[in-house]
């Protein structure tokens, strides 16, 4: 398991570099290119996870290899995650570097859950609307869930916007159940 919260904090020290020396797009390509290989290449990624390797000798492999081919601060990051012993959390840097990104060019992801398939106008007037009250370009990516009975949910980060009648009948059954509760405590 992941500590997010470390990943993090991995992620935002890069970001922060990466953004003072103007490399960002750069630095995110090295991470992208980075994720990229270590998932085609197996022998790469069981050496690179593999805790019997020691630390030096995975430090120097892994100079040998990227050293001309990502940023000296992206390098840097992957020689603290080898001597920290957490390389496992390359993958989660990575998704967390994409955030900071994204955030930093005014750029959020919505996934939009709907219980039938919403035709391409529908889900152009969805993403408009979503742009212009959030203020920022989405990137969408849609589901269909009958669950829902109808109507649309959307999330972005941790916002959620719930306008399925699934949802509208869980506030009412709430509203009835707070209600029942108020009338029984009044009459004892």
């Amino acid at each position: 398991m992941v500590d997010l919260r470390v990943a993090r904090r991995y992620a935002r020290a890069l970001f922060e570099v990466a953004l003072k020396q103007n490399q960002l797009q750069a630095t995110a390509d090295d991470l992208r290119n980075l994720r990229g290989i270590m998932r085609e290449s197996d022998e790469l990624r069981a050496f690179f996870y593999s805790p019997l390797i020691p630390r030096d000798r995975k430090r120097d492999r892994l100079r040998a290899a990227f050293r001309e081919r990502v940023q000296p601060h992206t390098m840097r990051t992957l020689e603290l995650l080898v001597e920290k012993r957490r390389e496992k959390m390359l993958d989660a840097v990575c998704d967390e570097f994409q955030k900071l990104q994204e955030a930093h060019q005014g750029i959020a992801r919505a996934h939009i859950q709907s219980a039938t398939p919403l035709t391409e106008a529908e889900q152009n007037a969805l993403v408009q609307k979503l742009q212009q009250s959030t203020g920022k370009t989405i990137i969408p990516t849609f589901e269909v869930n009958p669950e829902l009975i109808g109507g649309v949910r959307v999330r972005i980060g941790d916002y959620q916007i719930d306008g399925t009648l699934r949802g509208a009948l869980d506030r009412l059954r709430d509203q009835i159940m707070l209600e029942i509760e108020r009338r029984g405590a009044r009459a004892t």
